[in-house]
């Protein structure tokens, strides 16, 4: 029964920022109203995809609510919104994982994202878009680029230490992704513009790698396909074919959500910057 105590610790890990928030800063009124909001939206628009078209509208709330709130309210509107979604969706030992997950890609957004520019009412909305596919597809140019170049310095490695049957498709898809983040992390000091393209390309890499890369190791720990009969069946070559399977749903999980978070973007990060200026939130 050690998935229990794994997943209590991560549910204790996913908690500490909540703590450290309220230690750092004390929240007024008006700052938990605008978490809560966003946190209940995130539950809504999860459920309403969960049921009708999966477009995943609840993650990609997650991280336009890290962006426009910034890394800490980002973190707590994702655990909060995912633990209050499982009381429709089912708890159990997975909640904590996902909340962390949530979590995880509501702070990262916060922390890798500008901030957000204004735009007048009366803006030519077709020139905007215009202009924010030409900047966005330039500003994402260099991560895309480092990203794939980690993933096929993953495939060459994989040609030499592959085992006989094994496929590219699973855990080094994930960890190679992971690696190209962290080096445009490191030699890229400067945040991203915030506009539909870059938010776009940002939602599919982060949900895809972190997300994806997260709830699939979880998937191992906490499901009972490997557990039973009081003997532990977890594997590295379980974990192996977790993340193969994993990664058709991890795509079109990111794929959904990046297409929530096109349509989204501007409304939901414009009306966060201006309820921040209205109520002096910063």
């Amino acid at each position: 029964m050690s998935y229990w105590l794994i997943s209590s610790f991560v549910l204790i890990l996913s908690m500490i920022p909540l703590a450290i928030h309220y230690k750092r800063k004390k929240l007024k009124a008006r700052e938990v109203v605008l978490i809560a909001m966003m946190s209940a939206l995130s539950v809504v628009a999860n459920l309403i995809s969960a049921y009708t078209i999966p477009l995943h509208a609840g993650t990609s709330l997650v991280i336009l609510s890290g962006i426009g709130l910034g890394a800490e309210a980002g973190f707590l509107v994702g655990a909060l919104a995912r633990f209050v979604c499982n009381f429709f969706m089912g708890q159990g030992m997975w909640t904590p994982w996902q909340m962390l997950a949530w979590g995880l890609i509501g702070a990262i957004s916060g922390i890798a994202f500008s901030k957000v520019e204004l735009i007048g009412h009366f803006t030519d909305k077709k020139e905007l878009l215009k202009s924010n596919i030409n900047t966005g597809l330039r500003a994402s140019l260099e991560p895309l680029v480092i990203i794939i170049f980690s993933e096929l310095i993953g495939f060459i490695i994989y040609l030499f230490t592959r085992d006989e049957g094994e496929s590219f498709f699973g855990f080094r898809l994930y960890i190679f992704g992971l690696i190209g983040i962290l080096i445009y992390i490191i030699i890229h000091k400067r945040k991203i513009p915030t506009n539909v393209v870059t938010v776009s390309l940002f939602t599919f890499v982060v949900v895809f790698v972190i997300y994806g890369g997260i709830m699939n190791f979880a998937a191992l720990i906490t499901s009972s396909t490997f557990i039973g009969g009081g003997k532990s069946y977890i594997s590295l070559e379980s974990l192996k074919l977790m993340y193969i399977t994993g990664v058709p749903y991890d795509l079109s999980h990111a794929f959904a959500a990046s297409i929530c978070s096109f349509l989204m973007c501007d409304g939901i990060t414009q009306k966060l910057e201006r309820i921040k200026i209205k109520y002096g939130m910063y």
